[in-house]
């Protein structure tokens, strides 16, 4: 794990790394009337682009997440923007806050709190765009948009319809 997290601070700034999990939460957060439409796209520009995000905004749009990664930061006596504190938040962490019922998630139906858990899934299949996934038994499509290049056997994240990252 060690060497991972060490191509993935190498390659990529907390702040980008942060958004490819918070990505798929945008289009939920809009239709809550929590983000507006305007942030919704430029957000999704800032994803896809080569532009500089700047954590201020990015806390702005998603409040009750950096709530948490701050919880998760202060337990691990490091900075919340360090790249190691969102990775434990987002794989490790993200589902015991889930099922605590943690702010919105204490009204939300458990078949939405189940879709916004993090896995670790397998890659049994890839076709265009679309992997077939598995974990805990699972079998579900997801969208490869942030991780087109993996393949049959690859290990990834899964957060709401989309792999995340390839992991090791």
């Amino acid at each position: 794990m060690g060497e991972e997290r060490e191509q993935i601070s190498a390659g990529i700034s907390p702040e980008r790394y942060f958004l490819m999990y918070a990505y798929p939460c945008i289009r939920n957060l809009q239709h809550q009337h929590k983000l507006s439409e305007e942030d919704a796209e430029i957000l999704e520009k800032l994803l896809f682009g080569k532009k500089t995000l700047k954590r201020d905004y990015l806390e702005s749009c998603f409040p009750n997440a950096f709530k948490r990664i701050r919880i998760v930061a202060a337990q691990m006596n490091k900075d919340y923007w360090d790249i190691e504190v969102l990775r434990k938040y987002w794989l490790e962490e993200h589902n015991k806050f889930i099922e605590a019922g943690d702010g919105d998630y204490a009204t939300a139906t458990p078949s939405f709190k189940e879709l916004c858990k993090v896995h670790k899934a397998e890659v049994i299949g890839k076709k265009d765009n679309i992997l077939s996934v598995k974990y805990d038994g699972i079998i579900r499509k997801v969208f490869a948009t942030l991780v087109p290049d993996v393949k049959k056997g690859d290990k990834v994240s899964v957060h709401l319809a989309f792999a995340i990252e390839k992991l090791d």
